[in-house]
């Protein structure tokens, strides 16, 4: 059937944004090829269940493992653009008169879109980019599809202007996700940003088309190139929602790995963390034949000050002084909290002598210490223990129990002081170096 001029005036959003094979009533542009309608449909059908697999198993997982925001953006993100291509997709679901299937359609890409933006920046913990550009094509949308619902317009603009639109929201997120994809979720991060550039592309076709008028055109033509709009928009939303779960499921394991290193209340790392840190560290001190040294330390009357000011005053007597620790230490050395007030320090690369200056100068820090805690001041003191693989041997529990026991003497011999485990001779008659009574 030979297509007449006036037949392309009648050409509307539905037709420019899916080519539907089918249109209704009087409305069809007369370059329908009808064997191809099914396969058409079909394919519409296809992009809709997957939008909605990706959504239930999405909104699955954060039932399961919960608190990911970004998880219920990307889920509304794909209801919105399942529903948007069902609108105009599907003739059996077409409001009357089609321009309100048009109008919502369009909507619901723009604000799909958007969702989508918002679910990557929300998980990548950015704010989304030029998000005034982005609202304000979401804007331009709404208005301009009003505007045709209500005065219907035989031009190719809105469809121009709707492919645009959604090519530059995607290449936002493209870039967004391949700029800020740090190292653990890299490779599917880039590669997730890669097939957003390739959709952003597809859309930059379908405009240059449209704006020429070319498309629809030739039936044959049209019938290829949608469905190749329609393959590439299933692959693409297949791979798009694979990166996405693969993202956060590397966030969720990498934020899990830090939760299980990491005091909560301090930030220093924990006993299982320092554990670890110290086995790579012998290993290394082996391989170059160098000396580990571990200074333990115990707050000495922390307990009095939960007694007599509340635990809530002696949580921030322990931040203050993880603050001091972090603050002393060398890039290089290792801190944790091994639990109430006690602390350990992981010194590399260290000889007696040398961790025995790092510890008297923590006590001094610690000492000089003032804490201001609701209109009171309150200062605490510290105990410290050093054991030296010099003396203790490359071992971590050696270093542990040496440390440990110098610390209990510490305590024993008055506090406030530090203990070394190990015969010692000290020049400076100011410091409260020691030794144990064995070594004597």
């Amino acid at each position: 059937m030979k297509r007449s001029k006036g037949s392309v005036s009648r050409t509307n959003w539905a037709t420019q944004m899916f080519l539907r094979r089918g249109s209704v009533g009087e409305e069809n542009p007369g370059y329908i090829i009808p064997g191809h309608a099914m396969d058409t449909t079909t394919l519409v059908l296809a992009n809709v269940l997957l939008f909605a697999l990706c959504t239930t198993v999405v909104l699955i997982n954060t039932r399961i493992v919960g608190g990911m925001r970004s998880a219920l953006w990307f889920a509304g993100a794909n209801l919105c653009r399942g529903v948007s291509m069902l609108l105009v997709g599907v003739d059996w679901l077409h409001l009357e008169p089609s321009r309100f299937s048009e109008m919502a359609s369009a909507l619901l890409s723009m604000f799909g879109v958007v969702l989508l933006h918002r679910a990557f920046a929300e998980m990548l913990e950015r704010r989304p980019i030029l998000q005034g550009i982005q609202l304000g094509l979401l804007g331009a949308t709404t208005i301009i599809s009003l505007y045709l619902m209500i005065f219907p317009s035989t031009l190719t603009l809105p469809s121009s202007l709707l492919f645009g639109s959604l090519a530059i929201q995607y290449g936002l997120i493209s870039f967004l996700v391949g700029r800020f994809s740090t190292e653990d979720v890299g490779p599917v991060g880039w590669l997730t940003s890669l097939i957003l550039g390739l959709y952003t592309a597809i859309f930059l076709v379908r405009l240059v088309y449209s704006l020429e008028m070319r498309w629809p055109g030739d039936p044959a033509t049209s019938s290829g190139l949608a469905h190749l709009w329609l393959t590439a928009c299933l692959m693409t939303t297949a791979a798009t929602t694979f990166g996405f779960m693969s993202m956060s499921t590397a966030r969720l394991r990498m934020e899990l790995m830090w939760r299980a290193q990491v005091d909560d209340l301090t930030g220093l790392l924990n006993r299982w963390a320092l554990k670890r840190m110290a086995l790579k560290e012998i290993q290394r001190c082996r391989r170059n034949n160098s000396s580990l040294a571990v200074v333990m330390m115990d707050l000495d009357g922390l307990k009095l000050v939960n007694d007599t000011k509340g635990h809530s005053c002696g949580d921030v007597v322990l931040q203050a002084v993880a603050g001091i620790l972090q603050e002393t230490i060398r890039m290089d050395d290792s801190v944790a909290r091994m639990g109430g007030d006690e602390f350990c320090v992981l010194l590399p690369e260290t000889s007696m002598q040398e961790a025995l200056v790092v510890a008297e100068r923590l006590r001094a820090e610690i000492e000089d210490l003032v804490v201001r805690y609701r209109g009171e001041t309150v200062g605490t003191r510290a105990s410290l223990g050093v054991a030296s693989s010099d003396l203790s041997g490359l071992d971590w529990q050696n270093l542990v129990d040496d440390s440990d026991a110098a610390l209990y003497r510490a305590k024993r011999e008055g506090k406030n002081r530090v203990i070394a485990a190990a015969v010692l001779v000290v020049e400076d008659p100011k410091t409260r170096w020691s030794q144990r009574p064995d070594e004597a």
